[in-house]
């Protein structure tokens, strides 16, 4: 099989390769540090292994492994009998070359997977070229133990390797002008067994150390000695690898060294132009027999002797444990150990196993002498796995909703297993409040569920979890769901009621069952409210509001105003006053006053439909109720139920006695005679006295205030109020031998009588309290009063001067007047160009309205009084007084409008309508202005 063959059929290959990792204890066995395969704590291995088969069972059965090396495209495998295989990932051979007659040491491959070279006990180097047909020989005359390719071989002329062997030289062999030549890059520290070329760095390690040299400079860099007492160099060779270009992991014996190489800042000329620095090193209680990377950590291969089988007394060899794999992190802790089983590991030593790593697909294979072992990363398919064989659903399930590649595993397989795991756990909460992220919208899957639950008696679990759209179950599935409440549950049944939406289910089937099922318990307050909300959903308002209002339920009120259902209860007046009282009593703060309530609210609102009338009947014999219903309406409307106003007042004196004055105050319906009988019956003298003052007799009342109360005040305000002059009389003759009703009279009495009438009355003699502050503060309160009289009388004065000034100025001002003025009561122009001399005495006020002097003064003959001497002064002032004179000084226009109408205007133009006026001599005074009147 050739190599581009391999290539095109690299993505079945893949895949038989998953197929062939799944585990196999008869092929392969894995253990853990734990050895308690049930403990809950145990972690989860790094790494999948597998067997590797195909040819290199029958390879390894004839012969017997002593070297490996791993490429991006083959694995390459030598043997005790000096062949060297080439193999494809899944074992099968490609090619085989049986060119050496010993144990094949080492094997390299350069970086383009072109060449393989192989190093053996028989001195001989071999290069072979998978491409063509070309292979060659060098042979160095002892055993060669190790060769490292140019990682460039295929790409530059030179075709440079080095090899190293029992003959203690590091001898670097290039393609010259002559042919090959050899240069000794290194010598006479003992065997070279280990060599690892990098880009331009060669590491090698002898019997001293690690040496590092830079192909670039020709020069060696480093030398890292060999850890002290170290056991023999030859029984446990040193381990090496490059993690990158920089990075060098040594695995020597039972020690670790990281050695990193760094440039130096300044380099001298024929020095070396880099340093190595060992960022870690530690010890482990193990012999190393291989190192790789993983990743960020480190993976080591170990070799343990069987502590149990001692050397026995013939001198037998101890027994080796298995090998194992650990995993090492940053810290240098152990995260992962797993102990692999090889056929034969028994009877190996440590030089026997190989660990090999292809970095870019985290694959390692392990060999042994008859065992080839392939470990890769685990992958989500694995992960998953190993969490459902541990019993681990629930990280299964949330592995594999977050698996991109998944090949295996199914989020519905997976959820299906965790919820039946969780059934059998009788974890019914937790499978119920999974139910929704696995089923999703699967309807079927749904209602499996759902009966399941049913089935085992806990639907309460699942029930806050069916779906109620997307997906919608079949009806019966939600009536079967509400049934089983109803017989095990009320309160969920009331509770899923409310969340469901009614189009779910048959209303009526379900109000059906709960009726029969509440025939058992009449009183079952839960049965009843689910009953409420049915009728409510189901459009039955009516039968809802007779739960609701048992209930005490306040949406009760809503449903009445709602579905217009007056009718209803407007003969269940106590029930819903009974319905206040308890929303009263379970009120916290208790501020709300009785009449503010939703129920007495409710029927004084609607009182078109419900009656006062037929309220009041059923209130009769529950009287504080009633009260609370009259009181609503009063503060509603005073005339709304102004029949019962005469009850009212004895409720008011029953049950809010500081209300009553004020209903008495407001109502004008009640019987004076039975309301003061009331008050009477009780004492109550405030609405006494109030009532006798609005039937007029205001002695009498006046005498309650004097004789019962004794307020002074009250007495003083009364006789205010009533502005009587014979009740003044009466309170002040009544005082005259009260020196206490003296000295408030003085106080208080004001403007309402005189102080002198009051002062003149008092008895010499009598001794009263405070009198000369009350004298006094009747002279303060006289003085300010002459104060404040003297004040206005000076605004008004100052006022009266400002206004006649104004009007002066405004009867001097001219009007602006023009030809075509006519008279506001004949119609004819008020001055006449053409003909100057037959223009007529005219009048214009200030509102700019025009009349002829005869048509506004027809029954007085002006002009006869001023036929004697016209245009002299006597005649202007004749003529101003007689204007003055006249009652029709304002225009008479302006009147009748603002009287709202116009008839004066029009009687004057239809007497004055037709007459023709005389000629007169223009005079001086012929045009006269005067202010407009109203």
């Amino acid at each position: 099989m050739s190599l581009s063959g391999q290539e095109e059929e690299e993505e079945e290959q893949q895949h038989v390769q998953d197929e062939q990792f799944e585990s196999n204890e008869e092929e392969y066995e894995t253990e853990t540090d734990s050895e308690d395969e049930d403990d809950d704590d145990i972690d989860e291995p790094k790494l999948r292994y597998r067997r590797v088969g195909a040819s290199v069972k029958e390879i390894l059965d004839k012969d017997t492994a002593s070297t490996l090396r791993v490429s991006d495209k083959f694995v390459a495998l030598g043997t005790h009998w000096g062949a060297v295989h080439i193999l494809d990932f899944e074992g099968n051979v490609i090619k085989s070359f049986k060119t050496h007659s010993a144990t094949v040491n080492d094997i390299s491959i350069d970086k383009s997977d072109e060449f393989v070279a192989s190093a053996s006990d028989d001195g001989n180097v071999f290069i072979y070229a998978l491409y063509t047909s070309e292979i060659q020989q060098f042979n160095y005359k002892r055993p060669v133990k190790s060769v490292a390719l140019d990682p460039d071989y295929a790409r530059k002329k030179t075709r440079q390797f080095v090899s190293g062997g029992m003959a203690e030289q590091l001898i670097m062999s290039e393609k010259g002008w002559l042919g090959n030549k050899d240069v000794v890059l290194h010598a006479n520290e003992g065997p070279i067994y280990a060599i690892q070329w990098r880009n331009n760095f060669i590491a090698w390690a002898n019997d001293t150390g690690v040496k590092i040299y830079d192909t670039n400079t020709n020069i060696r860099i480093t030398y890292i000695d060999r850890p002290e007492g170290s056991p023999r160099a030859d029984l446990y060779k040193c381990r090496m690898c490059w993690k990158n270009d920089v990075t060098l992991l040594i695995g020597w014996a039972d020690t670790v060294k990281v050695a990193v190489i760094k440039p130096k800042l300044h380099p001298v000329q024929g020095q070396p132009s880099h340093f190595v620095e060992i960022t870690t090193i530690f010890q482990t209680d193990y012999i190393i027999s291989g190192i790789a990377p993983f990743n960020d950590t480190l993976m080591l291969l170990s070799y343990f002797m069987d502590e149990e089988d001692e050397e026995n007394q013939h001198g037998r060899k101890r027994l080796a444990a298995k090998p194992e794999l650990h995993i090492i992190n940053a810290d240098n802790e152990e995260i992962s150990a797993d102990v692999l089983a090889l056929h034969g590991y028994e009877h190996y030593q440590a030089n026997d196993y190989v660990l090999e790593f292809l970095m870019e697909e985290d694959m390692f294979y392990v060999m042994g002498p008859k065992d080839l072992i392939a470990a890769r990363s685990r992958d989500e398919d694995d992960h998953i796995e190993w969490l459902l064989e541990h019993e681990k659903f629930g990280e299964a399930l949330n592995a594999v909703r977050l698996a991109v590649n998944s090949k295996k595993f199914s989020q519905d397989q997976i959820g299906q297993t965790y919820l039946n795991w969780l059934i059998t756990e009788k974890r019914y909460e937790e499978a119920a409040k999974n139910c929704p992220e696995i089923l999703m919208n699967d309807k079927s899957l749904w209602e499996d569920w759902v009966f399941k639950f049913t089935e085992l008696g806990e639907l309460r679990a699942v029930a806050p979890y069916i779906p109620i759209r997307d997906p919608q179950l079949s009806s019966t599935v939600y009536e079967i769901a509400l049934a089983w409440f109803l017989k095990s549950d009320h309160k969920a049944l009331r509770d899923t009621i409310r969340k469901w939406p009614k189009t779910l289910y048959n209303l009526s089937n379900v109000i059906v069952a709960v009726e029969d099922y509440k025939k058992k318990d009449k009183d079952d307050q839960v049965l009843l409210e689910c009953l409420a909300d049915l009728y409510t959903y189901n459009n039955q308002p009516d039968k809802a509001i007779e739960y609701n209002l048992r209930l005490r339920r306040p949406n009760a009120f809503e449903l009445i105003q709602e579905y217009n259902m007056f009718d209803a209860v407007k003969d269940k007046a106590i029930l819903l006053m009974e319905f206040d009282q308890h929303l009263l009593e379970n009120e916290e703060n208790n501020t709300t006053k009785p009449s503010k309530m939703p129920a007495v609210q409710l029927l004084v609102k609607n009182t078109d439909a419900i009656p006062p009338e037929k309220v009041v009947k059923q209130l009769s014999r529950h009287r504080k109720f009633l009260h609370i219903y009259l009181d609503a309406l009063f503060d509603r409307d005073h005339h709304l139920g102004f029949e019962f106003h005469d009850t009212q007042v004895e409720l008011y004196a029953e049950y809010d006695y500081p209300k009553l004055l004020e209903f008495l105050r407001a109502s004008h319906y009640i019987s004076l005679e039975k309301a003061f009988k009331v008050c009477e019956k009780r004492d109550l003298v405030p609405e006494m006295v109030f009532i006798l003052g609005r039937m007029g007799d205001n002695k009498k009342a006046l005498m309650l205030i004097i004789e019962r109360l004794g307020d002074v005040q009250r007495a003083i305000d009364f006789a205010k109020e009533q502005k009587d002059d014979d009740l003044w009389e009466d309170l002040l003759t009544y005082s005259m031998d009260k020196p206490k009703f003296i000295r408030g009279l003085l106080e208080n009495v004001g403007t309402e009588i005189e102080p002198l009438r009051l002062i003149q009355r008092i008895p010499d003699n009598l001794e009263i309290p405070g009198l000369k502050d009350a004298l006094l503060k009747i002279l303060q309160d006289y003085n300010l009063q002459m104060s404040l009289h003297e004040g206005c009388e000076k605004i008004l004065v100052s006022d009266s001067v400002f206004l006649a000034d104004k009007m002066y100025k405004a009867h001097k001002r001219g009007v602006n007047c023009n030809q075509e003025m006519l008279c506001s009561i004949c119609d004819e122009p008020v001055f006449d160009e053409t003909n100057v001399e037959d223009i007529p005495n005219s009048i214009i006020f200030f509102c700019r309205h025009a009349y002829h002097e005869q048509c506004l003064i027809p029954d007085t003959n002006i002009e006869s009084q001023q036929e004697g001497q016209p245009g002299s002064l006597a005649s202007k002032v004749n003529q101003s007084a007689l204007l003055k004179s006249s009652r029709n000084m304002g225009c008479p226009l302006c009147r009748e409008q603002a009287a709202g109408g116009n008839a004066f205007v029009n009687r004057m133009k239809s007497t004055k309508r037709g007459v023709v006026r005389g000629r007169v001599s223009p005079r001086a005074d012929s045009i006269r202005s005067f202010g407009t009147v109203h």
